[in-house]
């Protein structure tokens, strides 16, 4: 099923030589690269390496969602 006017009409174009949907699908996909797989434990590696990371920001120095704003929006909600 096609979700979006830009996207049917790309395929309208692509078929109009006589080449069917599936084929264009198919080709898209096989030009798509390969997903990556990675397995629990180079998932845990990196999870470990962002938690040492972030053990080295000294607590207190990262402003708050409030503090953000005042710092970046005005008064009137403008960015600064």
């Amino acid at each position: 099923m096609i979700r979006s006017n830009r996207a049917a009409e790309r395929l309208r174009v692509l078929t109009r030589n006589g080449r069917s949907q599936v084929e264009v699908v198919e080709e898209a996909l096989d030009r798509m690269p390969d997903p990556v797989v990675r397995t629990q434990e180079e998932i845990d590696a990196a999870i470990a390496e962002i938690d040492a990371l972030v053990r080295r920001i000294p607590p207190g120095s990262i402003p708050t969602m409030a503090e953000f704003d005042r710092m970046e929006y005005d008064e009137n909600g403008d960015l600064r």
